[in-house]
């Protein structure tokens, strides 16, 4: 693999971790302002559906990376997801991250950027 096609793969799960993310704090949002609502009827607001979508653009752009790179180098780096969450959890639910999960979330990115330069 190239140089510059190993970056626009990495990219490409950059992508798909940011999408799967965001569609993750949507259905925490959801749920969140919802928080009395049925299963079945979470699917009548907005943000359940906007998450869906972003889901599914995640999905998109996961098939096209996996069309391109071997899928024991891109599943990994989509790990990036895990530190994605932590990090907007905190921001957006101002939910309280303890050291030691901030220990773990930078393992994951120490272990994501070793995959990366493999």
């Amino acid at each position: 693999m190239n140089p510059q096609s190993k970056k626009l793969l990495l990219g490409g799960v950059v992508i798909s971790a940011l999408l799967n993310a965001t569609g993750q704090i949507l259905f925490k949002a959801a749920r969140g302002m919802h928080s009395e609502a049925s299963l079945l009827s979470l699917f009548f607001h907005a943000e359940v559906w906007g998450g869906l979508v972003v889901y599914g653009l995640s999905s998109v752009c996961w098939l096209w990376v996996l069309a391109r790179a071997p899928l024991s180098f891109a599943y990994p780096i989509l790990a990036l997801t895990f530190p994605i969450v932590v990090l907007a959890s905190a921001v957006f639910f101002v939910e309280l991250i303890l050291p030691l999960r901030w220990i773990g979330v930078g393992m994951i990115m120490l272990g994501v950027s070793l995959l990366a330069r493999s």
